[in-house]
């Protein structure tokens, strides 16, 4: 019950800000479940990688309004590959 309201406002929150722009989605902003802790965006239950979230956004847990396009990284190394997230806009 006492995460209830926390939930709540991050919900209400988000929407409030996408209302303005219908093609941005509410996402959270992760280092968990990338590889090499790279910063990613958590969209749903999902998380992308994304080598262009800005330095005022990098926190853990933040929601954001983002304008993304999910694309597959064709590199072969420990940290890459896979499919990333394009961030075109963020708010």
């Amino acid at each position: 019950m006492k995460y209830m309201i926390p939930l709540l406002i991050v919900i209400i929150t988000g929407n409030f800000f996408c209302r303005k722009n219908p093609t941005c989605k509410t996402v959270t902003i992760t280092q968990s479940g990338t590889l090499c802790s790279n910063w990613g965006v958590k969209i749903g239950t999902i998380t992308y990688p994304s080598g262009n979230i800005p330095d005022n956004f990098k926190e853990e847990g933040k929601i954001a309004c983002v304008e993304y396009e999910l694309y597959e990284d064709k590199r072969l190394c420990v940290c890459c590959g896979g499919t990333w997230a394009n961030i075109k806009s963020i708010k």
